[in-house]
């Protein structure tokens, strides 16, 4: 192991990696992407200044300057971190002990930030006092849902957004069906006139057309919309239009029975079933301002029932999942409904873990040297 280290750090590329002048580099560059994406963010919104500065291996700065972006960046502060510890490990004795935990802490950083990135996903969960759901909702992403009668818990066939463009087809084997993508716009607004010259569409709100407008700078807010072909076992035709904005599914006649179809927020499936209870909130005098609200909420995990308050920085968490109160909402029949964020980070002890690598590095390498006699 030892002889293989000395090899490898004897490795041209790699002692050019280990290069101090990389490190600083680096560390400019997070600093100048830090600055640039916060002041971004003020004009074109939170969610495209992190794809753009933060997700992104590189973007075009000011329209046309290719700028590394912090992913990018933050990949070869992780090789230069890397090979500064190959390099320097076989100088190590057993003094330096410390400064070896310490890389290593930094390099847990770099996998915890890696694995929470690719591994976490965030959605919601909105809830009516009085109902209960094992399902939560992305905030950007859309799918269409297709499923047979009234019955409750239904199986539930869906057709994910991202394959939804001009000219996708499935075959539905379980319904006889044919579905076809005619049109699919992730941002659209709807009408109840129809066009002049234009395809009839069949909806369930009495929608007619759709129209496409620029992508909202929050994605969360957009309204996607689509027009989708069905030709079922008889050969017979029908034109669908569904907006992302509409409370009932349209229902259709195919093949005898009735099929429904809705466009929807992806949905994710929860290991447990969370029930409002009872939603509370707490306004200003004299105002229609909440001032605190909080979600009583019975859990039930596997047959195992039990009641949790969560409200602002008191979550719940239950094994990789952690709800938070986010906000909530009042209909025009008064009817309360609570909004928990939902977060599933399967690395969320990782960041713990390297901070306490990296702290016991540092004690321990301040501690041997403070022993050491000077010469």
């Amino acid at each position: 192991m030892n002889l293989f280290i000395k090899n490898l750090a004897k490795n041209p590329l790699v002692r050019f990696m280990a290069s101090l002048k990389i490190t600083v580099i680096c560390l400019a560059l997070l600093f100048i992407l830090t600055l640039w994406g916060t002041i971004d963010q003020v004009g074109n919104g939170l969610y495209a200044a992190q794809e753009k500065f933060f997700f992104s291996f590189y973007f075009l700065g000011f329209g046309f300057i290719p700028f590394p972006g912090a992913r990018l960046v933050l990949w070869v502060f992780f090789f230069n971190l890397l090979a500064v510890t190959v390099t320097r490990f076989i100088h190590y004795k057993l003094k330096s002990i410390g400064i070896i935990i310490i890389h290593l802490g930094l390099l847990s950083y770099f996998f915890a930030a890696f694995v929470t990135f690719h591994a976490t996903k965030e959605t919601y969960l909105q809830l009516l006092e009085g109902a209960g759901s094992n399902l939560s909702s992305y905030y950007r992403d859309w799918e269409v849902s297709i499923w047979k009668g009234e019955d409750n818990p239904r199986n539930v066939t869906s057709v994910d957004a991202k394959l939804l463009k001009p000219g996708f087809s499935l075959q539905l084997n379980d319904f006889g069906l044919e579905f076809h993508v005619t049109q699919f716009l992730t941002n659209s607004d709807a009408y109840l006139e129809q066009p002049q010259e234009g395809t009839e569409y069949l909806n369930a709100s009495g929608i007619k057309s759709l129209k496409k407008i620029s992508p909202n700078i929050e994605p969360e807010k957009n309204m996607a919309g689509g027009t989708f072909l069905l030709k079922d076992k008889k050969g017979e035709l029908k034109n669908l239009l569904l907006f992302g904005g509409e409370v009932r599914p349209t229902g259709l006649s195919i093949n005898d029975e009735i099929v429904y179809f809705q466009l929807r927020k992806k949905r994710h499936e929860l290991p447990l079933t969370l029930k409002l209870v009872d939603f509370r909130m707490k306004k200003y005098p004299g105002t229609d301002m909440a001032k605190s609200y909080e979600s009583l909420v019975e859990i039930d995990a596997n047959g195992l029932k039990r009641q949790v308050l969560i409200y602002m920085n008191h979550p719940l968490r239950y094994k990789d999942y952690t709800f938070y109160q986010a906000s909530y909402a009042i209909d025009k029949l008064s009817r309360e409904y609570s909004t928990l964020a939902v977060v599933k980070n399967p690395g969320k002890f990782l960041p713990y873990f390297a901070c306490f690598l990296t702290f016991a590095g540092l004690v321990i390498h301040f501690m041997s040297s403070s022993f050491q006699k000077k010469k």
